[in-house]
């Protein structure tokens, strides 16, 4: 399983942005979404921040359509983080129903400050379609239509076009519906599948435990999460946060460290972070704790991984 964090999220959005010409570096910045203590922050926050990089980024290009533009849906092969951070990322909540033969995606980013411009939205749902066509082997797989609960802008048509469907705006709610028919043969084998694709086959919301993951590691930069924390951020008391995760067959703890141990195996096996970098972005005070933690998840320090060959496989 991927594991979603604040570091992969805002790194994969530079990248759509880079590879579509956009230089962005100094809006990023400027949002408070610079790598290292600009990350460390509740999901809110965090949310708030993409809000604000969204607005400047129409405001820096002039173009309201950015957020279709930089992330038209065709299939790309970059998406298997990305595709697992639209569904459990705590910086979208995303509902999933079925009614009369269709699945209907909704999508909710929240914030606390600012509000969520359009082009978000935009970017998310290209990503989400996107997924479907790469997981399928098809540039035509499209949904059946496409709300908004956004006043229509001036050149609606291209959002027609982009989606390959009909799009209505002015909607209580923002909602990409699929026919079934065309989901399951999109993807044959769904059955038995896995992430973010399979979940909209199977038409069922992420796990308790999928959501307790995906929060941790947006939270894990501020220092270790808090259970009662991440309870009142899923709006639940922390006795049924751990009656459900007792239900799906684990910890909160375990969770915290399963969590910790799966980012510090991507980290380490990429050699993007500095050691030191690495160890507090996992919520460890100092490095040496970082240091334990991997003797005893992989039997060897952060620095004979990080020496391994390119090809290293850990465990």
């Amino acid at each position: 399983m991927a594991y979603s964090s604040a570091l992969h999220l805002v790194r994969g959005v530079k990248s759509r942005l880079a590879h579509s010409g956009v230089e962005a570096e100094a809006l990023f910045q400027q949002a408070g979404l610079d790598e290292g203590d600009g990350l460390a922050c509740d999901a809110l926050t965090l949310s708030d921040k993409l809000s604000h990089l969204w607005s400047l980024l129409v405001e820096h290009s002039g173009d309201p359509l950015i957020g279709l533009k930089v992330s038209t849906p065709h299939r790309l092969g970059w998406l298997g983080v990305m595709g697992h951070i639209m569904l459990v990322s705590p910086t979208v909540q995303s509902t999933i129903e079925r009614c009369h033969g269709h699945t209907r995606v909704g999508l909710v980013l929240p914030g606390a400050q600012r509000v969520v411009p359009q082009q978000r939205y935009d970017f998310v749902w290209c990503v989400l379609l996107r997924s479907l066509r790469s997981a399928a082997g098809r540039d035509d797989a499209a949904p059946v239509l496409v709300e908004y609960a956004f006043p229509e802008p001036a050149n609606a048509g291209l959002y027609a076009q982009t989606f390959g469907c009909p799009v209505h705006f002015n909607r209580p709610h923002n909602v990409m519906e699929f026919a079934d028919t065309d989901l399951v043969a999109a993807l044959p084998d769904y059955r038995g599948g896995n992430g973010v694709l399979a979940s909209l086959a199977h038409a069922q919301p992420p796990s308790i435990t999928a959501r307790v993951q995906a929060m941790v590691a947006v939270m894990l930069p501020k220092g270790p999460p808090h259970r009662e924390d991440v309870a009142a951020h899923m709006m639940m008391s922390e006795r049924t946060l751990q009656r459900r995760l007792a239900e799906e067959g684990t910890s909160f703890t375990t969770l915290v460290d399963d969590t910790r141990r799966e980012l510090a195996r991507q980290s380490l096996s990429t050699g993007e972070l500095s050691l030191k970098m690495l160890s507090f972005q996992l919520g460890f005070s100092e490095p040496s704790a970082f240091y334990r933690a991997c003797k005893r998840w992989f039997g060897m320090t952060p620095s004979d991984i990080v020496n391994l060959a390119p090809s290293r496989n850990i465990a």
